[in-house]
């Protein structure tokens, strides 16, 4: 069991078998009811080892097994993060701006929906802006999947610059 999970493909192979099942005869809320149950399970099992290790080591064990990407996105999951939703989003937008390198202005926060969509504005136009979004995305879904996704807001466009030459000059 040693293998990387990579928990999108996880999220998106779940939804494809529930897919499944309601294409094979309506089975669908018996997938989602045992998905649900599963998640309770696993989600009582993770607090326990949280509190537990808590105990033991402190808050920074907590803190050095939610920085493991699988571990902190199940902790995530089950609202065990130690740290706050906001800060991981603020954390994964510096991650992507190291990413962006010189392109990093393209893509600034604007916050947090209250039903957790993350809002980001972006300057960036045509193949570019599609890198930027894919890379915000990409950084938010590594440290906080547990976000209702990231929504793009295109930043209003100041007037064009209109450059005059000066008379004779070259």
């Amino acid at each position: 069991m040693g293998d990387q999970l990579d928990p999108q493909d996880v999220a998106q192979r779940i939804d494809a078998v529930l897919d499944e099942l309601e294409a094979a005869g309506g089975a669908r809320q018996a997938g989602e009811e045992l998905v649900r149950l599963l998640m309770r399970f696993y989600g009582a099992g993770l607090e326990r080892i949280v509190t537990i290790t808590r105990a033991g080591a402190g808050d920074a064990m907590v803190h050095r097994l939610a920085s493991d990407p699988l571990v902190g996105g199940l902790l995530a999951l089950h609202e065990l993060h130690p740290v706050d939703l906001r800060t991981r989003v603020e954390s994964a937008m510096e991650v992507a701006r190291r990413k962006l390198g010189s392109h990093a202005s393209e893509a600034q926060l604007l916050g947090l929906d209250p039903d957790g969509t993350v809002r980001v504005q972006l300057s960036a136009s045509g193949c570019g802006a599609e890198t930027v979004r894919q890379i915000v995305e990409e950084s938010v879904a590594a440290v906080a999947p547990d976000t209702a996704g990231v929504a793009f807001v295109e930043a209003e466009r100041g007037p064009t610059l209109l450059q005059i030459g000066l008379p004779g000059a070259r």
